[in-house]
C-alpha cells in the first residue's frame, strides 16, 4: 500500500540519516518482503495512469547516502525493513537483505569468528554502502567490499524478480552484478549474498591529542605508514571536538589530531605506526587494543546521532604523506567550517573479483565533512577549495562515490569508460527508467 504525506509512517520514511536535503515525495511504499516491490511497482504505475503524472521510484534504506532532494514527481521506496540475516559459518557466506545494516550483520557474523568488510559507520546499510564502493577497515588485508558481493537478488524495471551473479544465465544478469560491485547498482536490490572474512585476533582503536602537537604526529605518521603490516589500516584526521561523554574532557570544544588504526591479525602489524605517535607525542586517549565488531564501528568517533553535513572526499596517490601537514591544516581552525578531515591509508588492499570499482584507485582517501548550520553550504564550499589546492598534486582523477556526504551527483566517481558501460547496463535493466539512478550515474 502506497502512504500518503501526513501519516505517521510516511514521516518516518522520510527522514534520511543525512538529513541536508528534504523529502517529500508523493508517496512511500513500505518494503517487508521481495514481493512488495512488485506489487509497489504495479501501484506506482496505477497511480500515475490515474492521475496523469510520470512518476519515478526511488529506494532508500537507512538513507546515509541521501542528497538530492525527493519531491512530489517520486514515489520512495522504504526498503529498511528488508532486515533479515543470515550467516553459513562454513561457506563464510551471508545472505542478508538490502535494508540490514552492519551493526547487524556482524553481530551475527562475529558469533562464528567472522565479519563482513563494514565501513566506518554501524549504521550504515549494508546495500548502498556496498554498491558505492565499500571502504572499511580490513581493506587491507581483504579489499574492497564490492569485491565480496555474490550475488544480488533485484527487481528490474519492469517489476520482474531477478538475480544478478556471475554465473547467472542471462547477460543483463551478469553484467548487472558488474555494475553493483562499485557503480550504485542497477534496479532496486531486495537480498545480497557475500563473503565475510576470518578476524583471528581483530585490534583496533582510537587516538586523540591536541591539535597543538599536529607537526610531530604527521611527521611520525609519514615515516611509519610504510613500515606498517599488510592488514594494518588506519585513518589520521584532524577533528573538532563536541562536548561528548565519548570524548575525555579536556578536549571539549577543541580541535584534536585523530587516529583510528585497527588489524583484524593482531596488534604486530600497527606496532610502527603505533610506537612513532607515542613517541611523538603522549594521547589524552588511547584504547588500542583487542575489539569485538561493535569496538571496531567505534573507532572513527562518530556522532552517536545524525547531524546535517555535506562531505568531500577524493582518492590520492603515494604522494600523500608528504602533503598531509599542510591539507589537515586547512582545518585546524578553531572557525573552520569543516569538523572532520581524515586521510584514511588503503594501499595494497586485494582485488578479491571483477566490478566497476574491486580495487581503491589510490593508496590513500582524502575525506571531509562540514556540517550545515554551524556554517553555511558556501563556506563549507570555500573550505573544501582550500583543501583541494593542497591535495591536488597527488589527485588520482577519480572520487569515492560512497563517501561524498549530501551531494545529489558524484560525477568524477569512475572512469569514463566505467560509467559509460554501467549506465548501458542500467538501461538494460530499466529501459523505461522508473527508478532514479544512482548519484554515481547521474
Amino acid at each position: 500500500m502506497l502512504l500518503s504525506p501526513g501519516s505517521d509512517a510516511y514521516a518516518r520514511s522520510t527522514q534520511p540519516h543525512n538529513s541536508s536535503s528534504t523529502q517529500t515525495p508523493a508517496r512511500v511504499a513500505t518494503i517487508v518482503r521481495p514481493e512488495d516491490l512488485t506489487a509497489a511497482l504495479a501501484e506506482v504505475d496505477a497511480l500515475a495512469r490515474s492521475t496523469g503524472r510520470a512518476l519515478t521510484v526511488a529506494p532508500q534504506a537507512t538513507g546515509h547516502g541521501a542528497g538530492a532532494g525527493v519531491d512530489e514527481g517520486v514515489v520512495l521506496l522504504d526498503t529498511a525493513g528488508l532486515d533479515e540475516v543470515s550467516v553459513d559459518p562454513v561457506t563464510r557466506v551471508a545472505t542478508v537483505g538490502a535494508g540490514a545494516t552492519w551493526s547487524a550483520v556482524n553481530a551475527v557474523a562475529e558469533q562464528h569468528g567472522l565479519l563482513g568488510l563494514a565501513g566506518s559507520a554501524p549504521s550504515v546499510a549494508v546495500s548502498g554502502y556496498t554498491f558505492g564502493g565499500g571502504i572499511g577497515w580490513l581493506a587491507r588485508r581483504d579489499g574492497l567490499a564490492t569485491g565480496t558481493l555474490r550475488a544480488v537478488s533485484y527487481v528490474d524495471g519492469r517489476g520482474q524478480l531477478r538475480r544478478a551473479a556471475d554465473d547467472a544465465a542471462d547477460v543483463v544478469d551478469r553484467d548487472a552484478i558488474w555494475a553493483f560491485r562499485g557503480a550504485g547498482g542497477v534496479g532496486v536490490a531486495h537480498t545480497l549474498e557475500l563473503d565475510l572474512v576470518p578476524v583471528p585476533d581483530l585490534h583496533a582503536g582510537a587516538l586523540l591529542w591536541p591539535a597543538t602537537a599536529l607537526p610531530e604526529l604527521v611527521a611520525a605518521w609519514a615515516g611509519a605508514i610504510g613500515s606498517v603490516g599488510p592488514a594494518t589500516s588506519s585513518s589520521l584526521s584532524v577533528l573538532h571536538v563536541p562536548p561528548l561523554p565519548m570524548f575525555p574532557e579536556s578536549l571539549h570544544g577543541s580541535v584534536a589530531v585523530h587516529l583510528a588504526v585497527a588489524d583484524p591479525d593482531g596488534p604486530v602489524g600497527a606496532a610502527p605506526l603505533l610506537d612513532a605517535m607515542r613517541t611523538a607525542s603522549t594521547p589524552v586517549l588511547d584504547d588500542w587494543g583487542p575489539k569485538d565488531a561493535a569496538g571496531l564501528a567505534r573507532i572513527h568517533l562518530d556522532p552517536p546521532t545524525a547531524v546535517p553535513a555535506i562531505g568531500d572526499a577524493r582518492w590520492l596517490d603515494d604522494s600523500t604523506p608528504g602533503l598531509a601537514e599542510a591539507l589537515l591544516t586547512t582545518a585546524v581552525a578553531d572557525d573552520s567550517p569543516v569538523v572532520m578531515l581524515e586521510l584514511r591509508h588503503v594501499g595494497g588492499a586485494p582485488t578479491r573479483r571483477d566490478g566497476a570499482v574491486t580495487a581503491p584507485p589510490g593508496s590513500f582517501v582524502y575525506h571531509a565533512v562540514g556540517p550545515l548550520g554551524r556554517s553555511s553550504r558556501a563556506q563549507i564550499d570555500a573550505a573544501f577549495a582550500r583543501a583541494r589546492a593542497v591535495w591536488t598534486t597527488a589527485d588520482t582523477g577519480l572520487t569515492p562515490g560512497s563517501w561524498v556526504d549530501g551531494a545529489a551527483a558524484v560525477p568524477e566517481s569512475l572512469p569514463r569508460d566505467v560509467r559509460d558501460r554501467a549506465r548501458a547496463v542500467a538501461d538494460a535493466v530499466d529501459p523505461d527508467r522508473t527508478f532514479h539512478r544512482s548519484r554515481l550515474l547521474a
